[in-house]
């Protein structure tokens, strides 16, 4: 299967419903476990960047807000989103990690080691990563809704109180 027809699969599709929804929401876990909560605010601008943009647009963001952040919270949340979809070749609990173990398991990936020339390995790692990156375009808007609906879950944020 080729990577058009696994994107536009039933299996792709349960993916992204499952896999893709589970490693956000483990990001998320990860984030609260070892850093402050930001405000909604924070949250609130990243589908319409990626929607206007794409992952290039969400590298500008992230790159501007690191920049112009003075806020130690911002600042280690931008970090970690940059490290989440951008690092490579990303911790355990990265996008793109998600990404290649799920193309890996499929045999969607080329194995880079089967190679005796570096060359050719370089070539094979290159186009891996072309074909990542062309996932991570495809599925990060479903990521960030994942991983924004699971971040206001778990600090109860834009939830109504009852006043006793």
């Amino acid at each position: 299967m080729n990577e058009d027809a696994f994107i536009n699969s039933a299996s792709f599709l349960l993916f992204v419903d499952e896999n893709l929804r589970d490693n956000a929401c483990q990001a998320v876990e990860r984030f609260l476990r070892d850093f402050s909560p930001v405000d909604n605010s924070q949250l609130y601008s990243i589908p319409s960047v990626i929607q206007a943009g794409g992952l290039s647009g969400l590298r500008f963001f992230m790159e501007n807000q690191k920049r112009k952040n003075t806020n130690e919270k911002n600042k280690n949340f931008w970090g970690f989103l940059d490290e989440l979809v951008f690092s490579v070749p990303g911790s355990s609990f990265s996008l793109r990690a998600c990404l290649q173990k799920e193309m890996q398991n499929r045999g969607l990936l080329a194995d880079e080691e089967k190679s005796s020339e570096n060359i050719q390995a370089k070539r094979i790692r290159e186009s891996n990563k072309v074909f990542v990156d062309k996932l991570i375009n495809h599925v990060l808007a479903v990521y960030f809704e994942h991983f924004n609906c699971h971040y206001f879950y778990k600090t109860n944020q834009g939830v109504a109180h009852e006043q006793s």
